[in-house]
């Protein structure tokens, strides 16, 4: 319960001290060239926590059960959820590139095409944390999600 008051903290800071859970991430990256062929395949893989969930509301004075005002503000803002208790989706992305090396002398060129987020995932990285309780409530809303897949060519001319 946020709005409880824990007995090792008796001045009513409930979410002073935190403690979040162990998040794990993975992370991978590699790169082979076939050899008869000169062709160079690499991809990074990484598998990342969510953000953390958070839900704040703004409360007037008149909102609160003691209808007084608030020391030096007008309003408060507070917490309805325990920080590090909640967090989004986990992100799992993987970016893959493949190259052809031409080879010349001393000299070397590589025609490359790359692809970004192969799996198209659309996993929120940041969203709205606000919350009013009315029916146009935009809490969850998400303001930022992976860019969707993409390719790009590209030539690398090495000498």
């Amino acid at each position: 319960m946020p709005w409880s008051v824990p007995e090792s903290n008796p001045l009513g800071a409930p979410f002073c001290r935190q403690q979040t859970n162990f998040l794990s991430q993975v992370k991978f990256l590699g790169s082979y060239t076939v050899p008869r062929v000169d062709v160079q395949v690499s991809g990074a893989f990484q598998s990342i926590p969510g953000p953390q969930l958070s839900a704040s509301r703004v409360t007037l004075a008149a909102q609160t059960t003691l209808g007084r005002a608030f020391t030096n503000a007008a309003n408060k803002t507070l917490n309805l959820l325990e920080p590090g208790t909640l967090y989004g989706d986990r992100l799992n992305q993987l970016d893959i590139r493949f190259g052809k090396l031409l080879r010349s002398g001393r000299t070397r060129t590589s025609l490359n095409l790359d692809l970004f987020n192969a799996f198209n995932v659309s996993t929120v990285l940041a969203e709205n944390a606000a919350y009013s309780g009315t029916a146009a409530n935009q809490w969850r809303v998400p303001t930022t999600i992976v860019t969707a897949r993409f390719a790009k060519i590209s030539v690398q001319f090495d000498f």
